[in-house]
């Protein structure tokens, strides 16, 4: 989600004509405390985890449009009221009514009322992946650790030929001689001259195991490994941009970053504009612009292409009059390769 969303918070706003207005200047300027980068980062990540967000149009000067400031409203804090919304921002709850808050629903919205998060599928994905780290934290907590044990040998001898076999004592109790073992004796000793909790002797044979070596020889990312694959599946992101991806060749990374704009990155962006321009539609007309992606060289490239093919097929069914200027025309609007009469 943050790969996503970073990319979407890089995608530059431009005016259809060129010039500023005041639509194009608040999506630069959204907020006293925000860049666009970091508002559309924010305004993304949100959309993504709960498969809706919601921006609060907050005026400081009522019906002035200059004074206000565009909000990221956290889904998880948001309460739905009959008409008015409540939710927390910067540790303040507030309740506003509908009309002051911009609803945005993720581009795989499905064909119900209710926005479904692209994470509610993967809650297995996430067990396990937590899972793995925990398990991997206990073996990095443990890794210090050496764990002594008995030879397989000498497991089974009686404990009486060990450290715990009594030795004689000059030692009286109330109940007659002192009774210890050689571990007691020998740890006196040690005690005695300042080597406790160093030296531990043992007359067994003892294997001795640390965990640290231990460590090396789990592999958690293949724990996980089929996880990961199905969160980049949910969110269209290509394994070849992950550290999965690691026989990625350069020419591969870069069809992915192709399909990953042609898949998130831009629906994602042209639906926040559209979104802009019906709520503001006195306020200017903006667009996204790709233009400073390397990936959209390719992929305009590819568009321009297919634009060409279609005008030429187009063009044979005018001139044999199968068509008509009218239908021509209209063809080339539904696919978006002229806009209002005029090329894109």
């Amino acid at each position: 989600m943050n790969q996503i969303a970073k990319r979407v918070s890089n995608v530059k706003f431009e005016s259809l004509d060129g010039r500023s207005n005041e639509l194009l200047e608040k999506i630069n300027n959204p907020n006293n405390y925000q860049t666009k980068v970091e508002f559309l980062k924010e305004f993304c990540i949100f959309l993504l985890s709960s498969g809706y967000t919601a921006i609060w149009k907050k005026y400081n000067a009522f019906g002035v449009f200059s004074s206000l400031e565009l909000i990221n409203i956290n889904p998880d804090t948001i309460g739905f009221n009959l008409n008015s919304i409540s939710f927390t921002h910067q540790a303040i709850k507030h309740t506003v009514d509908y009309e002051q808050i911009i609803f945005f629903y993720d581009i795989r919205k499905c064909d119900t009322d209710y926005a479904i998060s692209r994470l509610k599928p993967l809650k297995s994905q996430i067990d396990n992946i937590r899972n793995a780290q925990k398990a991997k934290g206990i073996q990095i907590d443990n890794s210090g650790t050496t764990i002594v044990s008995p030879k397989a040998s000498t497991s089974n001898n009686i404990m009486e030929e060990g450290l715990d076999g009594p030795v004689p004592t000059k030692v009286m109790g109330p109940n007659g001689m002192i009774q210890k073992t050689q571990k007691e004796v020998m740890e006196e000793k040690l005690t005695s001259r300042g080597l406790k909790n160093r030296i531990i002797v043992s007359s067994k044979g003892m294997d001795a195991v640390n965990l640290s070596a231990q460590l090396n020889n789990v592999k958690f990312h293949e724990i996980v490994e089929t996880d990961v694959l199905a969160f980049c599946d949910a969110f269209s992101f290509p394994p070849e941009l992950t550290p999965y991806g690691k026989r990625a060749t350069f020419d591969n990374k870069e069809l992915a970053e192709i399909a990953l704009m042609e898949s998130e990155i831009i629906p994602i962006s042209e639906n926040f504009a559209k979104s802009m321009m019906s709520v503001f539609p006195k306020r200017g007309e903006v667009f996204p612009s790709f233009k400073h992606i390397n990936a959209m060289s390719l992929i305009e490239e590819r568009i321009q292409k297919t634009n060409g093919t279609t005008i030429d097929q187009l063009t044979v069914l005018l001139e044999k009059e199968i068509i008509s200027k009218e239908e021509f025309r209209k063809i080339l609007q539904t696919k978006k390769i002229i806009e209002n009469g005029k090329s894109r």
